[in-house]
């Protein structure tokens, strides 16, 4: 299950996390959650490990965004979670998801935003996050279909791009165009984006997952990934 408060930062002894962590990367883990394994596999390239784990590495690009910022990268899962159903509480694994953030715009918030955004901010910092696009690789769903998190509502919109159908050890290539994303999501255009995360979620139902991610880049802001390593 993605959720965004409470969250925290976690430090790892391994050399992995040592070099992420010096590139200004930060794992996001939940309370009373066990996390993910992340490794290099090669430049450019993470490695997320899920085992009945979820958690995420994230690193902040406030970035303004046009309407051609595209974002692209390749994955490839290994192993598959099990048929989850990410509209459902306690049955929302995912192998895989890369996650965008926007920052709080209260021009555009609406009232339950606005009404929750002083107890998001008691808990975050007033730099916290106000929406999120999530790109998923599930265990089933059709690709494009766009849903609520069943935690968070209309402020976590969850895209589906790979389900039980695809290939695995393969890589497969993405290219989305964020600003029409986020248009279809929340009815409005955003004007940056806040951070990217990259994470896996087999928490909920006992299984677990490997994937990789790699060359995630954007035109306004290309390369953006390889900073991980």
């Amino acid at each position: 299950m993605i959720r965004r408060p409470p969250r925290s930062t976690q430090s790892r002894s391994s050399a992995a996390s040592d070099v992420y962590k010096r590139q200004g990367w930060q794992e996001i883990v939940f309370r009373d959650k066990k996390s993910n394994e992340y490794s290099s596999c090669g430049r450019g390239c993470i490695r997320v490990v899920s085992q009945s784990s979820v958690s995420m590495v994230g690193r902040r690009f406030p970035t303004a965004l046009t309407s051609t910022s595209v974002l692209s990268w390749s994955w490839k899962v290994l192993k598959p979670v099990p048929l989850s159903d990410i509209t459902s509480k306690g049955r929302d694994d995912r192998a895989l998801a890369l996650y965008i953030t926007f920052p709080y715009d209260p021009e555009t918030a609406s009232l339950a935003e606005k009404l929750l955004r002083p107890a998001v901010e008691l808990i975050e910092g007033k730099k916290a996050a106000g929406r999120m696009l999530s790109y998923i690789w599930v265990g089933h769903g059709n690709p494009g279909d766009l849903y609520q998190s069943p935690f968070y509502g209309e402020v976590n919109a969850m895209i589906i791009k790979r389900n039980a159908s695809d290939p695995l050890d393969k890589w497969l290539n993405e290219q989305v165009n964020v600003v029409e994303d986020y248009q279809k999501a929340f009815g409005s255009k955003p004007k940056e984006i806040l951070e990217l995360l990259i994470g896996a979620d087999t928490d909920d139902l006992a299984g677990s997952s490997i994937g990789l991610v790699k060359n995630v880049t954007n035109r306004t802001f290309p390369a953006l990934a390889r900073s991980y390593y």
